[in-house]
């Protein structure tokens, strides 16, 4: 049985270095993109619940650096939702290049399984907005 959260890291990986022939420069970007997606992924989750009137993701209020400043709430997202996926791709695909491992024992197809990830990401981030701005 395949693992698909590896299966996804290493298409996104050997697109990225398809796309970029020079050295480690696709490591940093793709970590930055990929993460940032996985935790609009967790924030859409937040807010769905939210609108069900769940509350299981409390706010940091001890964080409060600049209240108010739109500073202070991006610091709060990236510890939420962000510092939990920047720990999981780092050790799980990124320290020791772990990555070259799972590139020979995951073998890559042409599947846009990346791309429609992405997309449905995105949209799903600005339909669980409005649906807030809505009914809350």
């Amino acid at each position: 049985m395949e693992n698909i959260y590896y299966n996804f890291w290493v298409k996104v990986i050997i697109n990225a270095k398809k796309n970029k022939s020079e050295g480690e420069v696709w490591k940093f970007p793709l970590f930055v993109v990929i993460t940032a997606i996985n935790s609009l992924n967790l924030f859409v989750l937040n807010l769905c619940l939210r609108i069900l009137n769940i509350d299981i993701f409390s706010r940091m209020n001890f964080f409060n650096i600049t209240p108010g400043t739109i500073m202070n709430n991006l610091m709060i997202f990236i510890l939420e939702y962000s510092l939990p996926f920047i720990l999981l791709n780092y050790f799980l695909i990124f320290y020791k290049n772990r990555y070259v491992i799972l590139i020979e024992k995951y073998p890559p197809d042409n599947s846009k399984f990346p791309v429609i990830y992405v997309i449905i990401s995105i949209v799903s981030c600005f339909v669980s907005l409005i649906c807030y701005s809505i009914f809350m």
